[in-house]
């Protein structure tokens, strides 16, 4: 099978990361207390954005100071490594497909990235960046199934006819999800869910 990937909140811890960071950026930089009243009421994956009443300047600033920080800080989730390791040696392939973006001010996430999936013995066949339509590239792969903690991708990309897993986090807890995405907790059970729908490919294809 063909399959998928987010990276930040689906193979990364990147929230804490980024939380932690921004909340230095806020008291220390900013001259706030670091409060945080929306957390865990966002109706989609994180966007520091909505956390804070931070000017377009503050929240440039912000990024500019911490992305590749948040970036190599970040730790992988549980049994991540092993999974994707395992599911590589079983012949699926894997599209590692992140909104992460590199231009000529962030010239390092490419590199950065690549270095950081290396650490953490991330198997992958193609890392994609610069991915903001995540379901036209779904479709370009031609993929099976995608695993994301966004459910307005999860969503495109179910709507694309392709299954789509909704990776939970504290950012979008508060998100309703009905019979259209799976909302899934751990890497253990996204692991049986591929081994099903592998099956039923299968069975399909005979």
């Amino acid at each position: 099978m063909n399959i998928g990937i987010d990276i930040d909140d689906t193979i990364a811890n990147s929230f804490e990361s980024i939380f932690a960071n921004s909340q230095k950026f806020d008291i220390e930089i900013v001259g706030n207390k670091g409060n945080v009243n929306k957390l865990g009421k966002i109706e989609d994956h994180y966007y520091i954005e909505t956390l804070y009443d931070w000017t377009k300047e503050q929240y440039d600033e912000f990024w500019k100071r911490y992305f590749m920080k948040a970036v190599n800080d970040a730790t992988p989730k549980d049994d991540v490594a092993e999974i994707l390791q395992k599911l590589k040696r079983e012949g699926h392939h894997i599209y590692l497909i992140t909104a992460r973006y590199e231009d000529e001010e962030y010239t390092e996430v490419g590199a950065g990235t690549r270095k950081w999936l290396a650490k953490h013995h991330i198997p992958y066949d193609e890392l994609v960046i610069n991915a903001q339509n995540k379901a036209e590239v779904a479709k370009a792969y031609n993929l099976d199934i995608f695993v994301d903690d966004s459910f307005m991708h999860c969503k495109a990309i179910q709507n694309a006819g392709m299954k789509a897993l909704l990776f939970t986090s504290m950012m979008n807890v508060a998100v309703e999800v009905k019979n259209d995405v799976t909302r899934v907790y751990s890497w253990e059970q996204i692991y049986t869910l591929i081994q099903e729908y592998t099956k039923q490919k299968k069975m399909i294809n005979v």
